[in-house]
């Protein structure tokens, strides 16, 4: 079932959770940057870490877990994920901006591709796509921040937080 999400300046994002994990709750997360530039990937899930962690949920940045030092590859985030003690990683990603449809008809905007995966059964538990209203006219910190925000506010409006 898609629904739209309120907030951010009428950019509009929708919801969709397996109906499978509809019962699932989750308090601790491993938040992912799936970015090219490190700079980004810190700044998009220290961003959501914190958003979190305000709401009184536990999480660890990807780059902490499986920290750029070493190789950086599917199977070393996979394992981070498996063994980081975290119930749910939560992966955001650039939408392909070179789609027809994302030039056309989103009008060249950013959009951003969420997931998240529950780490005990490996499985994708729930999707969110966000438009970006203003995109670059903000800083990375600030896109970031904005993101995070809608991101806790669709986790809380599925009902896919564990309630303390």
């Amino acid at each position: 079932m898609a629904l739209g999400l309120a907030g951010c300046a009428g950019a509009p994002g929708y919801r969709f959770v397996d109906p499978a994990h509809q019962a699932q709750r989750y308090d601790g997360f491993l938040a992912y940057g799936a970015f090219a530039d490190l700079a980004i990937e810190a700044a998009f899930e220290q961003a959501l870490c914190d958003r979190l962690f305000a709401a009184g949920h536990a999480c660890t940045p990807m780059l902490a877990a499986a920290p750029p030092t070493r190789e950086q590859n599917a199977a070393s985030r996979h394992a981070a994920s498996r063994t980081s003690g975290a119930q749910a990683t939560i992966v955001i990603e650039l939408a392909d901006m070179d789609t027809v449809s994302r030039r056309v008809i989103g009008q060249g905007r950013a959009a951003y591709n969420v997931r998240v995966i529950d780490n005990a059964a490996q499985q994708v538990s729930a999707r969110f796509v966000f438009d970006s209203p203003d995109g670059a006219r903000r800083s990375v910190a600030k896109q970031a921040d904005a993101l995070a925000r809608r991101i806790v506010a669709a986790l809380e409006a599925e009902s896919l937080l564990y309630q303390r």
